[in-house]
Protein backbone atom coordinates (compact mmCIF):
# COMPACT_ATOMS: atom_id res chain seq x y z
CA UNK A 1 0.00 0.00 0.00
CA UNK A 2 1.41 2.95 -1.24
CA UNK A 3 2.57 5.98 1.44
CA UNK A 4 0.32 9.09 1.26
CA UNK A 5 2.01 11.33 3.37
CA UNK A 6 5.09 11.07 0.86
CA UNK A 7 2.82 12.37 -1.87
CA UNK A 8 3.63 16.77 -1.79
CA UNK A 9 0.90 18.16 -1.23
CA UNK A 10 -1.55 19.20 -3.96
CA UNK A 11 -4.19 22.03 -3.85
CA UNK A 12 -7.14 20.66 -4.88
CA UNK A 13 -8.62 21.92 -7.75
CA UNK A 14 -12.40 21.86 -7.10
CA UNK A 15 -13.47 25.59 -8.02
CA UNK A 16 -14.07 27.56 -4.70
CA UNK A 17 -17.52 28.42 -4.06
CA UNK A 18 -17.69 31.97 -2.24
CA UNK A 19 -21.09 33.40 -0.67
CA UNK A 20 -21.80 36.81 -2.27
CA UNK A 21 -24.15 37.63 -0.34
CA UNK A 22 -22.37 40.40 1.10
CA UNK A 23 -21.39 42.09 -2.01
CA UNK A 24 -25.39 41.57 -2.86
CA UNK A 25 -26.60 43.37 -0.23
CA UNK A 26 -24.26 46.07 -1.41
CA UNK A 27 -26.00 46.38 -4.68
CA UNK A 28 -29.14 46.72 -3.17
CA UNK A 29 -28.12 49.13 -1.56
CA UNK A 30 -27.21 51.55 -3.87
CA UNK A 31 -31.53 51.49 -5.04
CA UNK A 32 -32.62 52.34 -2.20
CA UNK A 33 -34.22 55.54 -1.16
CA UNK A 34 -31.38 58.06 0.22
CA UNK A 35 -33.13 57.90 3.55
CA UNK A 36 -33.35 54.09 3.66
CA UNK A 37 -29.41 53.13 2.25
CA UNK A 38 -27.56 54.94 4.88
CA UNK A 39 -29.25 52.85 7.12
CA UNK A 40 -28.83 49.61 5.14
CA UNK A 41 -24.91 50.29 4.72
CA UNK A 42 -24.98 50.62 8.09
CA UNK A 43 -26.17 47.18 8.95
CA UNK A 44 -24.51 45.17 6.38
CA UNK A 45 -21.25 47.24 5.32
CA UNK A 46 -19.46 45.25 7.62
CA UNK A 47 -21.23 41.37 6.88
CA UNK A 48 -18.15 39.08 7.20
CA UNK A 49 -17.47 37.38 3.63
CA UNK A 50 -18.90 34.20 3.67
CA UNK A 51 -17.46 31.27 1.96
CA UNK A 52 -16.13 27.08 2.07
CA UNK A 53 -12.56 27.98 1.59
CA UNK A 54 -10.78 29.53 3.99
CA UNK A 55 -8.04 30.24 1.85
CA UNK A 56 -9.60 32.49 -0.78
CA UNK A 57 -10.81 34.84 2.15
CA UNK A 58 -7.03 35.30 3.07
CA UNK A 59 -5.71 35.70 0.01
CA UNK A 60 -8.16 38.12 -0.35
CA UNK A 61 -7.37 40.34 2.27
CA UNK A 62 -3.79 40.44 1.77
CA UNK A 63 -4.36 41.06 -1.77
CA UNK A 64 -5.07 44.98 -0.72
CA UNK A 65 -5.30 46.05 3.14
CA UNK A 66 -7.17 49.16 1.57
CA UNK A 67 -9.66 47.04 0.58
CA UNK A 68 -10.54 45.73 3.89
CA UNK A 69 -10.42 49.39 5.69
CA UNK A 70 -12.89 50.98 3.23
CA UNK A 71 -16.06 49.35 4.20
CA UNK A 72 -14.88 50.02 8.08
CA UNK A 73 -14.28 54.05 6.95
CA UNK A 74 -17.24 54.49 5.60
CA UNK A 75 -19.29 53.05 8.14
CA UNK A 76 -17.32 55.59 10.52
CA UNK A 77 -18.38 58.05 7.93
CA UNK A 78 -22.00 56.91 7.97
CA UNK A 79 -22.42 56.99 11.71
CA UNK A 80 -20.78 60.41 12.14
CA UNK A 81 -22.90 61.62 9.48
CA UNK A 82 -26.62 59.71 11.03
CA UNK A 83 -25.32 61.36 14.75
CA UNK A 84 -25.47 64.84 13.04
CA UNK A 85 -28.78 64.70 11.75
CA UNK A 86 -29.87 63.16 14.89
CA UNK A 87 -28.44 66.26 16.70
CA UNK A 88 -29.67 68.64 14.33
CA UNK A 89 -33.35 67.39 13.95
CA UNK A 90 -33.27 66.37 17.49
CA UNK A 91 -32.53 70.12 18.66
CA UNK A 92 -34.70 71.87 16.30
CA UNK A 93 -37.47 70.05 17.41
CA UNK A 94 -36.58 71.17 20.80
CA UNK A 95 -36.23 74.39 19.99
CA UNK A 96 -39.75 74.57 18.24
CA UNK A 97 -41.54 72.61 21.37
CA UNK A 98 -40.31 74.98 23.96
CA UNK A 99 -40.04 78.14 22.77
CA UNK A 100 -42.77 77.55 20.12
CA UNK A 101 -45.72 77.74 21.82
CA UNK A 102 -46.88 81.35 22.46
CA UNK A 103 -48.50 84.54 20.81
CA UNK A 104 -46.82 84.86 17.15
CA UNK A 105 -44.87 87.90 17.07
CA UNK A 106 -41.58 89.07 17.33
CA UNK A 107 -40.37 87.70 20.91
CA UNK A 108 -37.56 86.52 22.28
CA UNK A 109 -39.19 83.11 21.87
CA UNK A 110 -40.19 83.51 17.88
CA UNK A 111 -36.98 85.27 16.52
CA UNK A 112 -35.04 81.90 18.30
CA UNK A 113 -37.77 79.75 16.47
CA UNK A 114 -36.80 81.54 13.42
CA UNK A 115 -33.27 81.70 13.47
CA UNK A 116 -34.15 78.18 14.29
CA UNK A 117 -35.98 77.39 10.69
CA UNK A 118 -33.37 79.69 8.38
CA UNK A 119 -30.66 78.04 9.72
CA UNK A 120 -32.06 74.33 9.37
CA UNK A 121 -33.90 75.39 5.76
CA UNK A 122 -29.84 76.36 4.74
CA UNK A 123 -28.75 73.38 6.22
CA UNK A 124 -31.19 71.56 4.48
CA UNK A 125 -30.69 73.12 1.02
CA UNK A 126 -27.29 72.80 0.96
CA UNK A 127 -27.21 68.79 1.82
CA UNK A 128 -29.96 67.90 0.09
CA UNK A 129 -32.65 70.36 -1.00
CA UNK A 130 -36.15 68.84 -1.50
CA UNK A 131 -34.47 65.53 -2.50
CA UNK A 132 -35.23 64.94 1.23
CA UNK A 133 -38.64 64.76 0.58
CA UNK A 134 -38.64 62.36 -2.34
CA UNK A 135 -39.11 59.43 0.03
CA UNK A 136 -42.88 60.58 0.65
CA UNK A 137 -45.71 59.81 -1.53
CA UNK A 138 -45.65 61.65 -4.67
CA UNK A 139 -49.03 63.97 -3.40
CA UNK A 140 -47.06 64.13 0.04
CA UNK A 141 -44.35 66.35 -1.60
CA UNK A 142 -46.39 68.25 -3.85
CA UNK A 143 -48.79 69.21 -0.72
CA UNK A 144 -45.74 69.67 1.62
CA UNK A 145 -44.19 71.80 -1.11
CA UNK A 146 -47.52 73.90 -1.36
CA UNK A 147 -47.40 74.97 2.30
CA UNK A 148 -44.35 76.57 1.98
CA UNK A 149 -44.73 78.40 -1.26
CA UNK A 150 -48.55 79.30 -0.77
CA UNK A 151 -47.42 82.41 1.64
CA UNK A 152 -44.90 83.17 -0.34
CA UNK A 153 -47.09 83.34 -3.26
CA UNK A 154 -49.10 86.10 -1.57
CA UNK A 155 -46.21 88.62 -0.87
CA UNK A 156 -45.61 88.70 -4.53
CA UNK A 157 -45.86 92.55 -5.31
CA UNK A 158 -48.85 92.87 -8.01
CA UNK A 159 -49.53 96.01 -10.54
CA UNK A 160 -52.35 98.66 -9.25
CA UNK A 161 -55.38 97.23 -11.83
CA UNK A 162 -54.19 93.50 -10.45
CA UNK A 163 -54.50 93.70 -6.72
CA UNK A 164 -57.35 96.37 -6.77
CA UNK A 165 -59.57 93.93 -8.73
CA UNK A 166 -59.60 91.28 -6.45
CA UNK A 167 -62.61 90.65 -3.96
CA UNK A 168 -62.08 92.35 -0.88
CA UNK A 169 -59.75 95.54 -1.28
CA UNK A 170 -61.76 98.43 -1.84
CA UNK A 171 -61.52 99.14 2.04
CA UNK A 172 -57.67 98.49 1.72
CA UNK A 173 -57.55 100.53 -1.19
CA UNK A 174 -59.41 103.32 0.46
CA UNK A 175 -56.84 103.48 3.13
CA UNK A 176 -54.01 103.39 1.23
CA UNK A 177 -55.41 106.20 -0.81
CA UNK A 178 -55.24 108.16 1.96
CA UNK A 179 -51.83 107.35 2.69
CA UNK A 180 -51.12 108.72 -1.17
CA UNK A 181 -50.31 104.74 -2.07
CA UNK A 182 -53.40 103.87 -3.99
CA UNK A 183 -51.80 103.60 -7.27
CA UNK A 184 -48.58 101.50 -6.25
CA UNK A 185 -47.68 98.07 -6.75
CA UNK A 186 -48.55 95.69 -3.85
CA UNK A 187 -48.87 92.18 -2.86
CA UNK A 188 -52.41 90.19 -2.74
CA UNK A 189 -51.81 90.20 1.38
CA UNK A 190 -53.89 92.96 3.16
CA UNK A 191 -51.14 92.08 6.14
CA UNK A 192 -47.78 91.35 4.53
CA UNK A 193 -46.29 91.44 7.92
CA UNK A 194 -47.99 88.41 9.02
CA UNK A 195 -48.28 86.88 6.34
CA UNK A 196 -44.51 87.37 5.98
CA UNK A 197 -44.17 85.11 9.18
CA UNK A 198 -46.29 83.08 8.48
CA UNK A 199 -44.30 82.08 5.36
CA UNK A 200 -41.27 81.24 7.32
CA UNK A 201 -43.45 79.15 9.97
CA UNK A 202 -44.72 77.14 6.67
CA UNK A 203 -41.34 76.70 5.65
CA UNK A 204 -40.41 75.40 8.82
CA UNK A 205 -43.03 72.71 8.59
CA UNK A 206 -41.92 71.62 5.54
CA UNK A 207 -38.37 71.54 6.35
CA UNK A 208 -38.79 69.33 9.63
CA UNK A 209 -40.49 67.04 7.91
CA UNK A 210 -37.99 66.50 5.57
CA UNK A 211 -35.37 66.40 8.23
CA UNK A 212 -37.51 63.73 10.24
CA UNK A 213 -37.31 61.54 6.85
CA UNK A 214 -33.79 61.44 6.36
CA UNK A 215 -33.00 60.34 9.65
CA UNK A 216 -32.89 56.31 10.39
CA UNK A 217 -35.72 53.89 11.60
CA UNK A 218 -33.52 54.36 15.39
CA UNK A 219 -32.92 57.72 15.02
CA UNK A 220 -36.45 58.47 14.22
CA UNK A 221 -37.68 56.80 17.09
CA UNK A 222 -35.24 58.66 19.61
CA UNK A 223 -36.47 61.60 18.45
CA UNK A 224 -40.11 60.15 19.36
CA UNK A 225 -38.40 60.08 22.79
CA UNK A 226 -37.13 62.89 23.31
CA UNK A 227 -40.55 64.59 22.30
CA UNK A 228 -42.42 62.46 25.02
CA UNK A 229 -39.66 63.38 27.70
CA UNK A 230 -39.70 67.01 26.84
CA UNK A 231 -43.94 67.02 27.26
CA UNK A 232 -43.22 65.46 30.87
CA UNK A 233 -40.93 68.16 31.72
CA UNK A 234 -43.47 70.56 30.42
CA UNK A 235 -45.63 68.77 33.10
CA UNK A 236 -43.50 69.40 35.95
CA UNK A 237 -42.97 72.83 34.97
CA UNK A 238 -47.15 73.20 34.52
CA UNK A 239 -47.31 71.74 37.94
CA UNK A 240 -45.16 74.32 39.63
CA UNK A 241 -47.59 76.79 37.68
CA UNK A 242 -51.13 75.14 39.14
CA UNK A 243 -48.99 75.63 42.91
CA UNK A 244 -48.06 79.39 42.09
CA UNK A 245 -51.93 80.25 40.73
CA UNK A 246 -49.72 80.81 37.30
CA UNK A 247 -47.30 83.27 38.21
CA UNK A 248 -44.02 80.92 38.07
CA UNK A 249 -43.04 79.93 35.66
CA UNK A 250 -44.67 82.05 33.03
CA UNK A 251 -42.31 82.52 30.15
CA UNK A 252 -45.30 83.95 28.18
CA UNK A 253 -46.85 86.95 30.31
CA UNK A 254 -50.23 85.38 29.84
CA UNK A 255 -51.93 84.69 33.18
CA UNK A 256 -54.43 81.68 33.27
CA UNK A 257 -55.16 80.84 36.87
CA UNK A 258 -53.69 77.75 38.75
CA UNK A 259 -54.13 75.71 34.86
CA UNK A 260 -51.35 73.43 33.90
CA UNK A 261 -49.78 75.55 30.78
CA UNK A 262 -46.06 74.12 30.51
CA UNK A 263 -44.72 75.77 27.44
CA UNK A 264 -47.92 76.94 26.12
CA UNK A 265 -49.32 80.02 26.38
CA UNK A 266 -52.61 78.72 25.64
CA UNK A 267 -53.95 75.96 27.79
CA UNK A 268 -56.02 74.04 25.42
CA UNK A 269 -53.09 73.47 23.35
CA UNK A 270 -50.99 71.90 26.47
CA UNK A 271 -54.14 69.48 26.64
CA UNK A 272 -54.01 68.35 23.20
CA UNK A 273 -50.57 67.60 23.22
CA UNK A 274 -51.19 65.44 26.22
CA UNK A 275 -53.33 63.70 24.07
CA UNK A 276 -51.15 62.87 21.87
CA UNK A 277 -48.80 61.64 24.57
CA UNK A 278 -51.39 59.29 25.24
CA UNK A 279 -50.70 58.02 22.24
CA UNK A 280 -46.83 58.67 22.16
CA UNK A 281 -47.09 56.22 25.31
CA UNK A 282 -48.95 53.30 23.67
CA UNK A 283 -47.66 52.72 20.63
CA UNK A 284 -43.49 53.75 20.75
CA UNK A 285 -42.44 54.92 24.44
CA UNK A 286 -44.62 51.99 26.68
CA UNK A 287 -43.15 49.04 23.86
CA UNK A 288 -39.63 50.28 23.70
CA UNK A 289 -39.02 49.93 27.42
CA UNK A 290 -41.18 47.24 28.80
CA UNK A 291 -42.44 43.65 27.89
CA UNK A 292 -45.76 42.93 26.47
CA UNK A 293 -46.80 41.24 29.75
CA UNK A 294 -46.61 44.31 31.92
CA UNK A 295 -47.20 47.10 29.11
CA UNK A 296 -51.39 47.16 29.47
CA UNK A 297 -50.58 48.00 33.52
CA UNK A 298 -47.87 50.61 32.48
CA UNK A 299 -49.96 52.09 29.74
CA UNK A 300 -52.98 52.24 32.60
CA UNK A 301 -50.88 53.87 34.49
CA UNK A 302 -49.46 56.92 32.63
CA UNK A 303 -52.90 57.23 31.03
CA UNK A 304 -54.66 58.15 34.66
CA UNK A 305 -51.63 60.43 34.97
CA UNK A 306 -52.21 62.13 31.63
CA UNK A 307 -55.92 62.78 32.28
CA UNK A 308 -55.65 63.85 35.31
CA UNK A 309 -53.19 66.77 33.75
CA UNK A 310 -55.51 67.52 31.31
CA UNK A 311 -57.80 67.83 34.16
CA UNK A 312 -55.66 70.24 35.76
CA UNK A 313 -55.63 72.22 32.25
CA UNK A 314 -59.42 73.18 32.45
CA UNK A 315 -59.65 72.20 28.83
CA UNK A 316 -62.82 70.19 27.73
CA UNK A 317 -61.82 69.87 24.40
CA UNK A 318 -58.30 68.40 25.70
CA UNK A 319 -60.19 66.41 27.92
CA UNK A 320 -62.48 65.24 25.26
CA UNK A 321 -59.86 64.25 22.99
CA UNK A 322 -58.14 62.13 25.89
CA UNK A 323 -60.63 59.97 25.82
CA UNK A 324 -60.31 59.08 22.12
CA UNK A 325 -56.62 58.85 22.76
CA UNK A 326 -57.16 56.25 25.48
CA UNK A 327 -59.95 54.26 23.85
CA UNK A 328 -57.26 53.99 20.50
CA UNK A 329 -54.63 52.81 23.04
CA UNK A 330 -56.75 50.39 24.94
CA UNK A 331 -58.47 48.96 21.86
CA UNK A 332 -55.32 48.00 20.66
CA UNK A 333 -53.89 46.83 24.04
CA UNK A 334 -56.61 44.62 25.05
CA UNK A 335 -57.49 42.38 21.57
CA UNK A 336 -55.66 39.47 22.85
CA UNK A 337 -55.78 39.68 26.82
CA UNK A 338 -58.35 37.28 28.83
CA UNK A 339 -61.76 38.83 29.98
CA UNK A 340 -60.39 38.65 33.48
CA UNK A 341 -57.83 41.11 33.07
CA UNK A 342 -60.11 43.54 30.73
CA UNK A 343 -62.42 43.38 33.94
CA UNK A 344 -59.75 43.98 36.28
CA UNK A 345 -58.71 47.01 34.44
CA UNK A 346 -62.02 48.45 33.94
CA UNK A 347 -62.63 48.35 37.60
CA UNK A 348 -59.65 50.18 38.00
CA UNK A 349 -60.20 52.65 35.65
CA UNK A 350 -63.76 53.25 37.38
CA UNK A 351 -62.36 53.76 40.92
CA UNK A 352 -59.94 56.19 38.94
CA UNK A 353 -62.62 58.12 37.00
CA UNK A 354 -64.24 58.53 40.29
CA UNK A 355 -60.96 59.66 41.74
CA UNK A 356 -60.85 62.54 39.15
CA UNK A 357 -64.48 63.01 39.44
CA UNK A 358 -64.35 64.12 42.95
CA UNK A 359 -61.87 66.59 42.20
CA UNK A 360 -62.77 70.51 42.72
CA UNK A 361 -60.36 70.50 39.22
CA UNK A 362 -62.77 68.49 37.60
CA UNK A 363 -65.96 70.40 38.94
CA UNK A 364 -64.47 73.27 37.23
CA UNK A 365 -63.97 71.87 33.98
CA UNK A 366 -67.65 69.44 33.93
CA UNK A 367 -69.33 73.67 34.98
CA UNK A 368 -67.62 74.44 31.56
CA UNK A 369 -69.56 72.07 29.44
CA UNK A 370 -72.63 73.35 30.96
CA UNK A 371 -72.23 76.86 29.01
CA UNK A 372 -70.82 75.30 25.70
CA UNK A 373 -73.25 77.37 23.99
CA UNK A 374 -72.63 80.01 25.05
CA UNK A 375 -69.03 80.18 24.57
CA UNK A 376 -67.13 83.10 22.76
CA UNK A 377 -65.66 80.72 19.91
CA UNK A 378 -68.89 79.86 18.24
CA UNK A 379 -69.88 83.60 18.03
CA UNK A 380 -66.36 84.32 16.73
CA UNK A 381 -66.81 81.53 14.12
CA UNK A 382 -70.66 83.15 13.26
CA UNK A 383 -69.10 86.93 12.85
CA UNK A 384 -66.22 85.76 10.95
CA UNK A 385 -68.48 84.17 8.29
CA UNK A 386 -68.80 87.61 6.51
CA UNK A 387 -64.90 87.67 5.77
CA UNK A 388 -65.17 84.08 4.42
CA UNK A 389 -68.01 84.64 2.06
CA UNK A 390 -65.67 87.75 0.81
CA UNK A 391 -62.26 85.89 0.65
CA UNK A 392 -63.31 82.32 -0.18
CA UNK A 393 -61.72 83.21 -3.79
CA UNK A 394 -58.09 83.91 -3.37
CA UNK A 395 -57.46 84.56 0.31
CA UNK A 396 -56.87 87.82 2.22
CA UNK A 397 -53.39 86.36 3.09
CA UNK A 398 -51.67 84.06 5.79
CA UNK A 399 -51.93 85.88 9.44
CA UNK A 400 -54.29 88.52 8.47
CA UNK A 401 -57.83 87.36 10.42
CA UNK A 402 -57.14 89.38 13.42
CA UNK A 403 -56.66 92.26 11.09
CA UNK A 404 -59.51 92.04 9.25
CA UNK A 405 -61.85 90.87 12.28
CA UNK A 406 -60.76 93.94 13.67
CA UNK A 407 -61.75 96.25 11.17
CA UNK A 408 -64.87 94.57 10.46
CA UNK A 409 -66.03 94.06 14.25
CA UNK A 410 -69.02 95.74 15.00
CA UNK A 411 -69.18 97.64 18.14
CA UNK A 412 -71.83 94.94 19.81
CA UNK A 413 -69.35 92.64 19.57
CA UNK A 414 -66.54 94.27 21.42
CA UNK A 415 -65.38 92.03 24.32
CA UNK A 416 -62.45 92.54 26.88
CA UNK A 417 -60.46 89.97 25.32
CA UNK A 418 -57.97 90.23 21.93
CA UNK A 419 -59.55 87.94 18.86
CA UNK A 420 -56.57 86.89 17.44
CA UNK A 421 -58.01 84.08 15.51
CA UNK A 422 -60.91 82.37 13.97
CA UNK A 423 -61.09 79.09 16.87
CA UNK A 424 -61.30 76.96 13.79
CA UNK A 425 -58.80 76.09 11.29
CA UNK A 426 -60.90 75.30 8.38
CA UNK A 427 -62.39 78.55 8.47
CA UNK A 428 -59.89 80.60 9.01
CA UNK A 429 -57.98 78.16 6.08
CA UNK A 430 -60.72 79.97 3.54
CA UNK A 431 -59.96 83.52 5.05
CA UNK A 432 -56.57 83.22 4.50
CA UNK A 433 -55.64 81.15 1.72
CA UNK A 434 -59.41 80.77 0.04
CA UNK A 435 -59.92 77.94 -1.82
CA UNK A 436 -56.30 77.60 -2.70
CA UNK A 437 -55.65 76.60 0.50
CA UNK A 438 -58.73 74.16 0.97
CA UNK A 439 -56.84 72.48 -2.76
CA UNK A 440 -53.52 72.01 -0.71
CA UNK A 441 -55.18 70.45 2.39
CA UNK A 442 -57.57 68.09 0.17
CA UNK A 443 -53.87 66.80 -1.39
CA UNK A 444 -52.23 66.74 1.96
CA UNK A 445 -55.44 64.26 2.94
CA UNK A 446 -55.27 62.05 -0.23
CA UNK A 447 -51.66 61.39 -0.04
CA UNK A 448 -52.51 59.40 3.13
CA UNK A 449 -55.37 57.40 1.56
CA UNK A 450 -52.48 54.70 0.53
CA UNK A 451 -50.69 54.40 3.61
CA UNK A 452 -54.24 54.21 5.11
CA UNK A 453 -54.87 51.23 2.97
CA UNK A 454 -51.56 49.64 3.58
CA UNK A 455 -52.08 50.14 7.08
CA UNK A 456 -55.28 48.61 7.57
CA UNK A 457 -54.56 45.37 5.38
CA UNK A 458 -51.31 44.73 6.87
CA UNK A 459 -50.43 42.51 10.27
CA UNK A 460 -50.37 43.67 13.85
CA UNK A 461 -47.48 42.69 13.77
CA UNK A 462 -45.96 43.95 10.89
CA UNK A 463 -42.75 46.10 11.37
CA UNK A 464 -44.01 50.07 11.61
CA UNK A 465 -47.61 48.84 12.61
CA UNK A 466 -47.57 50.19 16.02
CA UNK A 467 -45.97 53.27 14.43
CA UNK A 468 -47.87 54.03 11.68
CA UNK A 469 -51.12 53.73 14.28
CA UNK A 470 -49.62 56.41 16.06
CA UNK A 471 -49.39 58.75 13.15
CA UNK A 472 -52.79 58.22 12.18
CA UNK A 473 -54.34 58.89 15.61
CA UNK A 474 -52.37 61.79 16.12
CA UNK A 475 -53.41 63.49 12.92
CA UNK A 476 -56.93 62.99 14.09
CA UNK A 477 -56.43 64.34 17.18
CA UNK A 478 -54.91 67.55 16.00
CA UNK A 479 -57.63 67.70 13.11
CA UNK A 480 -60.49 66.90 15.52
CA UNK A 481 -59.06 69.84 17.56
CA UNK A 482 -58.20 72.24 14.75
CA UNK A 483 -62.13 72.45 14.30
CA UNK A 484 -62.62 74.10 18.10
CA UNK A 485 -58.84 75.79 17.99
CA UNK A 486 -55.92 76.68 16.60
CA UNK A 487 -53.61 74.00 17.55
CA UNK A 488 -51.41 73.98 13.80
CA UNK A 489 -50.98 77.90 14.59
CA UNK A 490 -48.18 77.32 16.83
CA UNK A 491 -44.59 75.65 16.47
CA UNK A 492 -44.98 73.89 18.79
CA UNK A 493 -48.51 72.15 17.55
CA UNK A 494 -47.54 71.43 14.25
CA UNK A 495 -44.26 70.10 15.41
CA UNK A 496 -46.29 66.93 16.67
CA UNK A 497 -47.97 67.12 13.49
CA UNK A 498 -44.83 66.84 11.43
CA UNK A 499 -43.81 63.46 14.23
CA UNK A 500 -47.50 61.82 12.76
CA UNK A 501 -46.82 62.59 9.25
CA UNK A 502 -43.07 61.25 9.21
CA UNK A 503 -44.67 58.48 11.07
CA UNK A 504 -47.16 57.15 8.55
CA UNK A 505 -45.03 57.91 5.75
CA UNK A 506 -41.55 55.90 6.96
CA UNK A 507 -44.13 53.23 7.52
CA UNK A 508 -45.54 53.54 4.38
CA UNK A 509 -42.33 53.92 2.57
CA UNK A 510 -41.13 51.12 4.74
CA UNK A 511 -43.49 48.92 3.42
CA UNK A 512 -43.13 49.66 -0.25
CA UNK A 513 -39.34 49.45 -0.17
CA UNK A 514 -39.23 45.98 1.87
CA UNK A 515 -42.07 44.56 -0.75
CA UNK A 516 -39.79 45.66 -3.64
CA UNK A 517 -37.05 42.85 -3.76
CA UNK A 518 -39.64 40.02 -2.82
CA UNK A 519 -41.82 41.15 -5.85
CA UNK A 520 -38.57 41.36 -8.13
CA UNK A 521 -37.48 37.60 -7.01
CA UNK A 522 -40.91 36.60 -7.97
CA UNK A 523 -40.79 37.50 -10.88
CA UNK A 524 -37.72 36.10 -11.82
Amino acid sequence: MPDRTSRPFRRSRRPTRVCYSARLRHKRAHRLPAALSTEYMDRNMNAPYCGHDASARSDRSRSSGRSRARPALFARNADFKAGRRLIATGGYFAVLAVFGGGLAGWTPGYILVSAAIVVAVLALAWRDGFHALDDTPPLAKIALIGIAVLPLLQLIPLPPGAWQALPGQALRHQVLTLAGLGNSWQPMSVEPVGTAISALLTIGFTVLVAMLMRLSDRDFRSVLLLAFALVLFGILIGMVQVVTDGQFPNPHGIVMGPTLQGFYANKNHMAVILAVTILLAGFVVVPRFFVSQRRLWINLGYIAFALVCIVSTNSRAGLALGGVATLIVLHDQTRKIDWRYKIAGLAVLVLLAGLILSTAAFELVSGRFEDVDSDLRWRIATWSWPLAERYWALGSGAGSFATLFAANEQLAWVKPTFVNHAHNEYLQLVIEFGMTGFVVLAVLLASLVRPLLLWWRQPRTARDHALMTFGFAGILLLALHSAVDYPLRRPAGWAFLALALVAVYRGYRTAMVGGAPAQREETA
